[in-house]
């Protein structure tokens, strides 16, 4: 009769031990679909965010006729920078920093979480819009291009100026034009 109960409780164990593997793996599988969703979520709130600013600048690119001295009075924790005037190409760059939050910061760089680089340069009307010309209309004059770049720079030690558009830190990118017209130099 001895030998009769324990087979039932070695029976008993296995049926335990398999239950408990079972419920052991499902929770590991949950855990890890509970991490993918909350990177999923952060990632879409990062692009969320990223379009937000970016139209935001965008727009107020357009409104100001590319003028970044403008631009920064409208984004007064904005850095600007210029390209050394023995450069072949004239440009300007206009650099914005977020924290965690996406609330700008100009002070400590080292709480930067995000950051929007738009490289603004004149060029040519007829050169930026060329496919305008293809319809028999000459455009003179000068048009603002900008390329806004916005970046994941968390755990960067630095402010980025440049980055390339293949690079992993990089969220969003956009590139707008406005007509100035002859006005600019």
């Amino acid at each position: 009769m001895s030998n009769m109960n324990s087979s039932k409780q070695s029976l008993f164990l296995m049926e335990l031990i398999v239950a408990i593997m079972f419920f052991s793996l499902s929770a590991a599988v949950c855990v890890s679909l509970f991490s993918s969703a909350h990177l999923a979520a952060k990632k879409t709130e990062d692009l969320r965010n990223a379009i937000k600013w970016a139209q935001s600048i965008s727009e107020a690119f357009v409104g100001e006729k590319g003028d970044l001295s403008s631009l920064s009075r409208l984004f007064p924790d904005a850095f600007i920078t210029e390209t050394p005037s023995d450069s072949e190409e004239d440009s300007h760059t206009f650099i914005l920093i977020f924290d965690d939050e996406w609330n700008t910061i100009n002070t400590e760089t080292s709480a930067a979480s995000y950051e929007i680089i738009l490289k603004a340069r004149i060029l040519d009307a007829s050169d930026v819009y060329s496919d305008v010309t293809d319809y028999g209309t000459a455009l003179t004059g000068k048009a603002a291009v900008c390329d806004i770049k916005v970046l994941d720079t968390e755990g960067t030690d630095s402010v980025l100026q440049e980055i390339s558009e293949g690079d992993e830190r990089l969220i969003f990118s956009n590139t707008v034009d406005t007509y100035i017209g002859t006005e600019a130099n």
